[in-house]
């Protein structure tokens, strides 16, 4: 199947950390066989050094693929990553590095980036290993609003294109009265099941009951090999949503495998698609 992405850019600020982007963005390459881009920020003085540096990151990954490099000296992060995009490109980067990219790509800003790109990108968490690669299910994250919906048809694009089976997992209150639970579970997981059917290509779905639900989801994605999950930046139960800076965010942090972050707001005119 076509990759649901025709390039891929990575955001790289000099620091090993910020590197870690490359091994899931790299397999993704061998994978699909789109162009990869990475782009550095510099200020004016330290231009030819980021440019010798960009120029080594493709020297060490020439035999997986032709690396194209750009520095600018935007003083936005996010504005020199919206400038680099075409239509299709994935932008895929690390949870945290050095200096400004820390704050700019996983701070507030970041969340910016993401409402204004209006499409997924692919965030590598702190604990994701360094040899990555993209084996066993993917998982769709949902918490009972439309708008983490949104993860469902990006979940079902990657799973065909990586040949990976999909799971659906909702999240749901942990705190329903005793006797409610049994009728509770069932009505949750005859409303999972039927968005399953509705999708279609499946393999099974799940309900989590947690307080925490950060710590569900890292847990479930250790306890059987889960290539990915995809999660919306936001969702609007009011209770604790799906949504950059909670559950999103702190599942990046600790989840030993990427996450695909998907904007639960429509793209905005222009955006493009991923």
């Amino acid at each position: 199947m076509e990759a649901p992405f025709t390039d891929i850019l990575v955001p790289l600020d000099g620091s090993p950390d910020a590197e870690r982007a490359l091994a899931p963005a790299l397999e993704l390459v061998r994978r699909t066989g789109v162009p990869l881009r990475v782009l550095s920020r510099a200020r004016p003085d330290e231009k030819e050094t980021r440019a010798d540096y960009l120029a080594g990151v493709g020297d060490r990954h020439a035999t997986v693929t032709d690396l194209e490099t750009q520095v600018v000296d935007q003083e936005s992060i996010p504005d020199a990553i919206a400038d680099a995009l075409t239509p299709g490109t994935l932008v895929c980067m690390s949870s945290h590095g050095r200096g400004g990219l820390a704050r700019a790509v996983m701070g507030s800003v970041a969340e910016a980036l993401l409402r204004t790109l209006g499409r997924p990108a692919l965030v590598v968490g702190p604990h994701v290993a360094e040899d990555h690669t993209f084996a066993g299910r993917i998982v769709a994250c949902i918490d009972g609003s439309q708008e983490s919906e949104r993860t469902l048809e990006p979940g079902k694009q990657w799973a065909a294109t990586l040949g990976l089976p999909l799971w659906l997992m909702e999240v749901g209150d942990p705190g329903p009265p005793a006797e409610w639970v049994t009728q509770g579970d069932a009505f949750e997981a005859a409303h999972v099941e039927g968005m399953a059917h509705r999708l279609g290509g499946v393999e099974g779905w799940d309900v989590l009951h947690d307080k925490h639900p950060a710590h569900a989801l890292v847990d479930m994605a250790a306890s059987e090999p889960t290539a990915l999950l995809v999660m919306a930046t936001h969702g609007r139960t009011g209770w604790d949503r799906l949504r950059l800076g909670s559950v999103t965010m702190a599942t990046v942090h600790s989840a030993t495998t990427p996450v695909l972050v998907v904007s639960a707001a429509p793209p905005q005119a222009g955006a493009g698609a991923g």
